[in-house]
């Protein structure tokens, strides 16, 4: 959000534990079994304007091609060695190669 994108979207199944609290900036103690997308994408919507985070509970790999597809840029921070193949081989799957 403050590198100027505006319309950012997450997709997270996991929700906060206490040792998310440490090294996490956008968790509070009072955040502790909530989900981690909608409690970041809230936090970041309240304090930075003009952004606008849409949250979404669930496992990368629960969204179809068309989905992924409606995104000019998809960052990935996946700590889970499935998803990251899973989500590399949908990506590489909607790549459109221009033999020019």
């Amino acid at each position: 959000a403050l590198m100027g994108f505006r319309d950012i979207h997450v997709i997270d199944m996991d929700t906060i534990d206490v040792t998310n609290l440490n090294r996490q900036f956008l968790f509070r103690a009072k955040d502790v079994g909530q989900p981690k997308s909608t409690t970041a994408a809230n936090f970041i919507n309240e304090r930075i304007a003009g952004v606008k985070v849409t949250a979404y509970v669930g496992r990368v790999q629960e969204k179809d091609a068309d989905w992924y597809r409606s995104f000019n840029l998809v960052v990935s921070g996946l700590d889970n060695i499935e998803a990251r193949r899973w989500l590399n081989s949908m990506l590489v799957s909607l790549a459109e190669v221009d033999d020019d």
